[in-house]
């Protein structure tokens, strides 16, 4: 008896050696997703209409890059972007699509697929709006997955599903997606809709809520396109004739929705602390896109002004990481996908061409993209408009063309008109820079010089 339980002593030290040195190699990693949040929408971004503590403990154990961009400014493209590490363009999720079979190809490897064949336990909570049924777990790769029908209160279950999930996979490496729906309510918000996610006050009179931001006024020289586009379905763009009242009401709406999602991305983090994972856990924290939060007297998304396409982005590890400020263009759909695969010591698919962030952070020098294309086609809904429009972005300037409509380009300074509010097209000083970006896009690929005529 004392022979078997000494060599039984030993195997169980050898074995949790074993799962020590397996977890200290490989960090879990957690995605903490957010819906329709832009940039500047955490007070740890200086904004001081709303209060955001659990992002700002994020960015205090990690990265927060300023200039982190969404792929498109739709859900299902981003996300599809997102978890496949290929362009909307590319991949063919250009739109609103259904989550049906068929539609995935089998030769695009899902972010999920990628890590469970690696050996990591996958897990998935929360908002899914991805061309793909949540049930094809084969093609998907999330083993543990739930919560992802966008009912009432999905956002408020998200911690405990997660929780759950953490308990049983606390010993071994796992991937973790947390995917809530707000500030998405917003929209509803907006047209007086049943709020899905949580219950809101009303908002306080127009002289109480947040100043209007002072590229409000929609721009000189704007393409016609976005304003028609606008008219598609009011019920998207009930905003069409507010007033300046209703549009303060609108940004203290929205931030109070982030701070709701705030309140629950706190609950994830509380669970990583309850059964100690903070020491062994990446997180990286984005949007699928942004929202208008009244700049340009526009809500929602789809376009290409800044409030929209920018998104929050930051990389934590708890207790390990020191807080940095990163300026370097990031996009949001197609680096995290390399990124989390760099971290897991996981090679990915020959066909990404996303950067690892992690060679910019902690003061590494490396080699970084100095421009970046974002993609957007018009929709209502589901249905393709046949709009489409791209922004190419470097540190200083913004060039922005849609493939229809008179009057179809701009051009900013984003150093001194961060706002977007002065279209440089037209001006003369500007003819060359004006030139380079176009004839960025025309060698970005065929296709664009097709559809843009360049």
């Amino acid at each position: 008896m004392k022979t078997y339980l000494s060599f039984f002593s030993v195997f169980l030290f050898c074995a949790t050696l074993y799962a020590q040195a397996d977890r200290s190699d490989r960090p879990n990693i957690l995605i903490i997703m957010t819906d329709q949040q832009t940039a500047e929408a955490m007070s740890c971004a200086g904004n001081k209409d709303l209060h955001t503590p659990a992002m700002d403990f994020l960015a205090a154990n990690g990265t927060r890059f300023t200039e982190a961009y969404c792929a498109q400014p739709l859900c299902t493209p981003s996300r599809s972007s997102m978890f496949s590490g290929v362009m909307p363009s590319e991949n063919g999720f250009i739109g609103n699509y259904p989550e049906e079979d068929g539609l995935w190809p089998d030769s695009l490897l899902f972010m999920g697929k990628i890590f469970k064949d690696a050996g990591y336990n996958t897990g998935y909570v929360g908002k899914w709006h991805i061309p793909l049924p949540a049930s094809n777990i084969a093609q998907h790769g999330f083993e543990y997955i739930e919560n992802t029908w966008s009912g009432d209160f999905m956002d408020a279950a998200n911690p405990a599903y997660c929780a759950r999930f953490m308990k049983e996979n606390k010993d071994h490496p796992f991937l973790l997606v947390a995917s809530f729906l707000n500030p998405h309510d917003i929209c509803e918000w907006a047209r007086d809709d049943y709020l899905k996610m949580d219950f809101i006050d009303n908002p306080p009179s127009p002289e109480d809520c947040p100043e209007l931001p002072y590229n409000w006024k929609i721009s000189p020289l704007e393409p016609p396109i976005i304003r028609e586009q606008q008219k598609v379905n009011l019920r998207t763009y009930p905003s069409i004739d507010w007033r300046e009242g209703r549009w303060r009401q609108y940004r203290w709406a929205y931030n109070r929705l982030v701070e709701r999602v705030d309140g629950y991305v706190q609950m994830i983090l509380d669970g990583l602390k309850k059964y100690g994972l903070e020491d062994n856990t990446i997180i990286i924290f984005t949007s699928d896109h942004g929202d208008g939060y009244a700049a340009h007297q526009w809500n929602q998304k789809q376009v290409l002004y800044q409030e929209s396409i920018k998104v929050p982005f930051i990389i934590s590890k708890i207790g390990d990481f020191q807080p940095e400020v990163n300026d370097r263009l990031i996009c949001n759909g197609t680096d995290i996908m390399t990124t989390a695969c760099s971290y897991a010591g996981i090679e990915g698919p020959s066909y990404l061409k996303g950067g690892d962030i992690r060679q910019i952070m902690h003061g590494k020098q490396s080699e970084w993209r100095d421009t970046l294309v974002v993609e957007t086609d018009f929709a209502d809904n589901t249905v393709l408009l046949d709009i489409k429009g791209r922004a190419v972005i470097t540190p200083q300037y913004k060039y922005i063309i849609y493939s229809k409509g008179e009057r179809r380009e701009q051009l900013f300074d984003l150093k001194s008109d961060p706002g977007e509010t002065k279209n440089l097209v037209y001006d003369k000083r500007y003819q060359t820079t004006l030139a380079d970006m176009q004839n960025y896009l025309k060698n970005y690929s065929d296709t664009e010089r097709q559809i843009f005529g360049l």
